[in-house]
């Protein structure tokens, strides 16, 4: 039995050795719909791989809520960390992961004729400057499938990827406020915003996915 034992023990410790062994790592880019990315990934077994990387991505929104114009900024600038695991042996991919850091949209307004705030009607001067915040979880989970040629050839070199895929986003938090108008803190006026802002979020309440297409080169060592 001992025998047996010290065997088996030397078996899985030589599996273990072949595995590191054949264990690579590689350095991408890819571009797509989360912006410019940076990735290392390692290969632990020849069906699963590890990834982690940097996304930036800011991108100038101009839009209309509830009949307002706003303009501001989309940032999805975040840090990832996923795993790939390759079902058919081959270049094939379903992946898995998360998506980390602080995401959401920041809108600004300032009317120049006048608008409906909630329920009621008002003046440029008395509505100032609107500004808007729409935070989204700082965590959204990651499921994707995609086609990657990193550690699929005999040695080190340059790979192909691409992946297609949906953030879960969540449903954004939004908060709204106005600043520079006569009517800033007046109690009535302020009523009106806590129901634009509820129509504000009524609006982009859908929006809890976000669709992941990225394509990108890779080099293995």
């Amino acid at each position: 039995m001992r025998q047996t034992m010290t065997l088996a023990a030397l078996a899985i410790g030589s599996s273990w050795s072949v595995q590191a062994a054949q264990a690579q790592v590689a350095v991408g880019g890819s571009i797509g719909t989360t912006g410019g990315s940076i990735e290392a990934q390692t290969q632990i077994t020849p069906t699963i791989q590890l990834r982690g990387g940097y996304n930036y991505f800011e991108y100038g929104v101009d839009d209309t809520y509830d009949d307002i114009a706003y303009d501001g900024d989309l940032d999805l600038t975040t840090w990832g960390a996923f795993v790939d695991f390759r079902p058919f042996s081959n270049s094939f991919i379903v992946t898995a992961g998360a998506y980390f850091g602080d995401k959401g949209l920041k809108l600004s307004a300032t009317p120049t004729q006048n608008v409906e705030i909630g329920n009621q009607t008002f003046t440029p001067a008395q509505v100032g400057t609107l500004k808007a915040e729409a935070s989204l979880e700082d965590t959204a989970p990651f499921v994707g499938v995609g086609w990657d040629t990193t550690f699929q050839g005999s040695g080190p070199g340059m790979g192909f990827k691409f992946i297609v895929g949906a953030m879960f986003t969540g449903s954004p938090d939004v908060s709204m406020t106005s600043t520079g108008g006569t009517l800033s803190s007046d109690s009535n006026f302020q009523a009106q915003l806590a129901i634009e802002e509820q129509n504000l979020q009524d609006d982009i309440d859908d929006y809890e996915i976000y669709p992941v297409v990225q394509a990108g080169l890779t080099w293995s060592f």
